[in-house]
């Protein structure tokens, strides 16, 4: 939400200007409420007389103590300012002011279905009331229900488009669900408006890394640590930045910060901060996969390792509550067990988490590949199988199962599971190469061909692409294509060893003895160096 300093006090402002339609002021500034026949006026024998209302001072009162985060007196002034006028004024006109202050207390009370009923009840009265519509769009923002509050700030800003809580809650709403580029101008008015506003730049730094665009995220991130270093919203969000630039330990750096501001809900003070050590964990994991060293890489599998056993230290094993949380902590575990070379751990710690949430795709498969690292094929073939059923849309699992049936020799059914990582992602370069290996294997070399195509059409500066469709054209006794394909794998890898090889082989077939044995002298020098060609996973 907007501070209430940077905006100047929105919702007094707001509430002022709509009152100020609706009452004549005299020269005190104070609404008088004319008596009616249910109310004699002052001095009429045998009544009393008629109570004066200020509307002005509680509107203010009320809204003073919204920004207080005293949500009962708040609660009770616009209650009373509904009493207050109701009987008196025009209800269709009135009623949506203290209905939206009721429906903000009741909200800050965390009591949403009460708040959603009374800023239902101003919108009922006036559908186009300002205040109502963006107060209903910030509860639902906080409640998490994003794709609901984006029609109330759309609505906003059309009837008000230099309404900068209007743009803001817009902004922020896109950026969540996804719509990156459309939350970039809003947010950017907001930041034009108020340069001291933290949370816009937060929210347009993650915009522009939803859009992978780094460059420009960086600074606002770096803006809104500045503004507010206490945001640990925004280290998380520049670590994901410096984690899509492969900054692995800047990343963690982040992180860690994040981990150190962390701020939890009310109410759930001893719950671990979640989000923030799964993150970390898997950033070194990542971490250790670049290191060049085997000390560096242990020593960061080794702190992926501890943020797991940190947080599960963290949390109620007894607690139902808190199985979901358990069995991804548990993932992350396995997952450094198995970088670590514990792959009997690394087992245990994965059918623990399948235990906890049967349905958790990535645990089968990161089960499989431990499998298949103890030599368990049959039983990572089934791991695979059953990740690919849950997490049909993602073509890893597929892949590795025909990874796994090439292992055993069964060619057919590794096109088959190849074909249907294909299905789940038809730019998954690594299936087209695989079942192209897969054909080779059957002989059936113009269907691999077909295959390298594609992967070469994926990836084209990818050498093996070239080399493993060469071979293909080889078989074939196509020479030409051959040597061509051969060409342009050394154009890309220019210490291929295979392919110098095959090319000297191909170029003696066309009877080009020359420039065989140089191929064959440029193989022969590459051959210390060089180990085969590995199969692509």
């Amino acid at each position: 939400m907007l501070p209430p300093t940077k905006l100047v006090c929105r919702w007094f402002v707001l509430f002022v200007m709509a009152v100020l339609t609706m009452f004549a002021w005299g020269r005190s500034g104070a609404a008088q409420v004319a008596p009616t026949p249910e109310q004699p006026a002052e001095g009429t024998s045998g009544e009393q007389p008629a109570e004066q209302v200020d509307a002005q001072t509680l509107i203010k009162q009320g809204d003073e103590a919204l920004q207080q985060q005293d949500f009962a007196k708040a609660l009770q002034i616009f209650t009373r300012l509904a009493e207050g006028f109701s009987q008196q004024l025009d209800t269709q006109q009135f009623l949506p002011i203290p209905f939206t202050g009721r429906g903000r207390a009741l909200a800050g009370m965390g009591d949403f279905e009460a708040a959603q009923q009374e800023f239902t009840r101003a919108l009922d009265l006036n559908p186009d009331y300002l205040p109502a519509l963006i107060a209903r769009g910030e509860m639902l923002l906080e409640m998490g229900a994003t794709s609901e509050a984006l029609p109330d700030f759309e609505k906003a800003v059309s009837l008000d488009r230099g309404n900068l809580p209007a743009l803001f809650g817009l902004g922020k709403s896109f950026a969540l669900l996804g719509g990156y580029q459309q939350a970039i101008g809003p947010l950017t008015r907001v930041i034009d408006a108020q340069p001291e506003f933290a949370e816009a730049f937060r929210q347009r730094g993650s915009a522009y890394v939803g859009m992978s665009q780094t460059e420009k995220a960086l600074p606002d991130l770096q803006r809104a640590i500045a503004l507010n270093p206490e945001d640990y919203e925004a280290y998380v969000v520049l670590g994901v930045a410096n984690l899509r630039d492969e900054k692995y330990q800047e990343a963690a750096d982040a992180i860690t910060r994040a981990i150190e501001h962390f701020k939890p809900k009310p109410g759930e003070e001893d719950q671990p901060f979640v989000q923030g050590y799964l993150m970390r964990a898997s950033v070194y994991v990542e971490l250790g996969k670049a290191a060049k060293d085997e000390s560096t890489k242990r020593a960061a599998y080794q702190k992926s390792l501890d943020d797991c056993e940190h947080l599960l230290a963290e949390l109620d094993e007894q607690s139902p509550a808190t199985a979901g949380v358990r069995a991804a902590a548990l993932t992350s575990r396995g997952v450094a067990e198995r970088m670590l070379g514990e792959f009997g751990k690394a087992i245990r710690s994965f059918s623990e988490a399948i235990n906890l949430n049967p349905e958790l795709g990535e645990a089968y498969f990161r089960r499989g590949i431990s499998f298949h690292n103890i030599d368990e094929t049959k039983m990572a073939i089934a791991d695979f199988a059953q990740a690919a059923n849950i997490t049909f849309d993602d073509p890893r699992a597929n892949m590795w199962e025909g990874f796994m049936h090439a292992k055993l020799g069964d060619y057919h059914e590794a096109v088959r599971a190849y074909g249907d990582a294909l299905a789940a992602s038809n730019r998954y370069e690594p299936a087209y190469f695989n079942r192209g290996l897969a054909y080779m294997m059957l002989g059936e070399y113009e269907k691999a061909i077909d295959d390298f195509n594609e992967a070469i059409r994926l990836e084209p500066t990818k050498a093996d692409n070239y080399f493993q469709r060469g071979v293909a054209y080889q078989q074939l006794q196509d020479y030409e294509k051959a040597s061509s394909s051969f060409a342009n794998a050394i154009e890309f890898d220019d210490k291929h060893q295979g392919a110098y090889r095959r090319m000297a082989n191909v170029m003696m077939a066309l009877g080009r003895t020359e420039l065989a044995n140089e191929y064959q002298q440029k193989a022969m020098q590459l051959a210390p160096q060089q180990t085969q060609p590995s199969t692509q996973q």
